[in-house]
């Protein structure tokens, strides 16, 4: 099976060349790019939690008393970057409450707020540049908060960067942040002529997966008006990464497996608060 798994990766992944920036360009970067957390969802698989504590699932208090938004946002804040909008639907009062104008945290947030109706990421990110919430005029990040980077070795935002801008310079105007693969949530076998002959549990299967991080440049905004109404909900992982990938203007960046954790149901989010206790530990020390 292992063997059949490195064929397939062989097949489906060839990284481009790690890029590294200087902190001169990382800053100016910065300085000229807005982070966009999506915090609209519902967060289905964990509404037996979040909703009894009548908060959005980013803003959830962690046994540390951290939350994935702030979590966030102090990554990217130590790495030079100080314009967020927050865009918002389910529950948008308590990250309203939770984060105010962003001050104490030394960073400035605004807000969007989807139509009536959810509207997806892609409908999200359409109103916001209608609204101005997203300046059209300067680089985006679209982070999804309880997308969690942890024990990453180095500056998370400063590696994404820079392999953004060497896509630019190639003609790219989106780059998504991915792992290698995802281990399957069953126990995988390899079969043959009906008869079982290996089983692993929990196999990682080598098909590169979006981590919840994606990069624009603001050539690629005018997509956004063009194929994301906002009677519909639509993420825009389904719709326009298709159409960038078709047009060859669509890059990608890897980071280790292990630096990504999806909490998105009630055994992720377990996984996070030990981590959180992990942490404070080791602070405490």
């Amino acid at each position: 099976m292992e063997r059949a798994f490195d064929n397939l990766k062989q097949a489906l992944c060839s990284r481009g060349d790690v890029a590294e920036i200087g902190a001169a360009e990382l800053e100016a970067f910065a300085a000229n790019c807005t982070v966009a957390l999506a915090v609209g969802g519902f967060g289905s698989r964990l509404r037996s939690v979040t909703d009894h504590e009548g908060v959005n699932k980013n803003a959830l208090r962690l046994p540390n008393g951290d939350t994935m938004l702030e979590r966030t946002i102090r990554m990217y804040r130590d790495a030079g970057f100080r314009d967020f909008v927050a865009l918002v639907f389910h529950q948008a009062d308590s990250v309203v409450n939770l984060l105010g104008d962003g001050s104490h945290l030394g960073v400035r947030v605004t807000y969007s707020y989807d139509p009536a109706i959810p509207v997806g990421r892609g409908g999200a990110i359409r109103t916001a540049l209608e609204s101005g919430a997203i300046p059209t005029d300067k680089s985006l990040i679209v982070h999804n908060p309880d997308d969690v980077i942890v024990g990453y070795p180095g500056s998370f935002p400063r590696d994404i960067v820079a392999a953004h801008l060497a896509a630019v310079r190639l003609g790219m105007v989106a780059t998504a942040v991915m792992v290698e693969g995802m281990h399957a949530t069953y126990t995988g076998m390899r079969v043959r002529e009906g008869v079982v002959e290996e089983v692993v549990a929990y196999p990682l299967v080598p098909v590169p997966a979006h981590v919840g991080v994606t990069l624009f440049s603001p050539a690629a905004y005018g997509s956004f008006v063009e194929l994301f109404d906002l009677h519909q909900k639509m993420d825009f992982e389904g719709v326009l990464f298709p159409l960038l990938s078709a047009r060859r203007l669509l890059y990608s960046v890897f980071i280790p497996n292990e630096c990504w954790l999806q909490v998105n149901d009630e055994k992720s989010l377990e996984k996070l608060f030990a981590l959180c206790r992990e942490e404070e530990a080791t602070t405490d020390r």
